[in-house]
């Protein structure tokens, strides 16, 4: 920049381009205190008044948490040994926020020329961009790929081993049998999303938001009276029209019940904590979440095929509702719940 062109910002123009960039600005003198602070700045950092900043020493507002040690080594360097470093992509955590930032720093160079052979910290001006929400996107792909990754590879030997027994050995075991299977994939699964991923428990839905706790409980509880009873209706109505669909009218047991509810959270945690969440995280497109619970109920049908067409038609009805329940209240706990009386009182009636 030339002197003439120089001239012609004021300090208050400079101040305005720096307030109305999307990245943040700071600059420490020599002393290491802080200078300026913009905007973009304070809201990278989650601060408030960036005059509280002004006038602090940079080294105890940012490198007094030792957890942040590759940010604490740039900026080591760069104050105590004069390093010029590159521009890098580092993890800042303060309190509760975890940030990913790029960092590019730019050593003031002093105005004096007789002191711009000595070895001592000039003061620096530091561009900050804020890369969190990039970083996040590019974790759930790679995270979403490895569950899919297991996912198919465990679909895929499931019905290769059911059709191998039913039509090439002639076994037919029973209905528990499969739903063991099922019920180990998901283990499996389970241990592949704490292991191999980011994903945190709030993340695929293992805990609820307290503020919106009740609501979601009294919902539940409406839909799960409101459907148990139409379940009820529409077997007096068959069996009053003559259909009999069973010998008796409902079957099932307290120990089956029992059983049930262990099903009923694996297959759930299965469905919307893992399929449809990741599902949701990799479609980045219009109705994304109509696409998540369409795709979950699709492949949640497909997995319970060696049951029989009927029962894989009411395990489609069943994960559509679920899942559009799951969307709303953020958590499995509803649809576990739903699962289990709707789900057991259907096969208890109709299979």
């Amino acid at each position: 920049m030339t002197t003439e062109t120089q001239l012609m910002l004021t300090p208050d123009q400079k101040n305005m381009i720096f307030e109305n960039m999307s990245d943040g600005v700071m600059t420490v003198d020599a002393d290491g205190i802080i200078t300026y602070f913009n905007s973009a700045c304070a809201n990278i950092f989650e601060i408030t008044d960036p005059s509280d900043i002004i006038g602090m020493s940079f080294s105890s507002c940012f490198m007094a948490n030792k957890k942040n040690r590759a940010f604490n080594r740039l900026f080591d360097g760069c104050i105590n040994n004069n390093e010029r470093p590159e521009k890098v992509n580092v993890r800042y955590r303060s309190g509760d926020i975890t940030k990913h930032i790029n960092i590019a720093i730019s050593l003031i160079h002093p105005e004096d020329t007789s002191l711009s052979g000595i070895e001592v910290f000039p003061g620096m001006i530091i561009l900050i961009e804020d890369t969190t929400d990039k970083f996040t996107l590019r974790q759930h792909e790679h995270d979403c790929a490895y569950i899919f990754a297991g996912l198919i590879i465990c679909t895929s030997l499931f019905l290769f081993a059911w059709s191998l027994l039913r039509f090439t050995l002639h076994i037919y075991l029973r209905s528990s049998t499969y739903t063991f299977i099922i019920e180990c994939i998901t283990f499996a699964l389970f241990l592949e999303i704490v292991f191999m991923t980011s994903f945190s428990m709030r993340d695929i839905g293992l805990v609820p938001k307290l503020s919106t706790l009740k609501k979601n409980c009294l919902e539940t509880l409406i839909i799960a009276a409101v459907t148990c009873s139409l379940l009820l209706l529409s077997k007096v109505f068959l069996n009053f029209i003559g259909i009999r669909i069973k010998p008796y009218f409902i079957g099932g047991s307290f120990h089956g019940a029992y059983v049930y509810i262990f099903t009923s959270f694996v297959q759930e945690f299965l469905a919307r904590g893992v399929i449809q969440t990741s599902v949701k995280y990799l479609m980045r497109v219009k109705y994304q979440k109509t696409f998540g619970i369409i795709l979950t109920s699709l492949l949640f049908s497909l997995m319970h095929i060696p049951l029989g067409f009927y029962f894989m038609s009411g395990a489609m009805l069943l994960s559509l509702a679920l899942g559009y329940i799951y969307e709303r209240h953020g958590n499995i706990w509803g649809c576990v719940f739903l699962h289990w009386c709707c789900g057991y009182l259907g096969m208890c009636l109709y299979f």
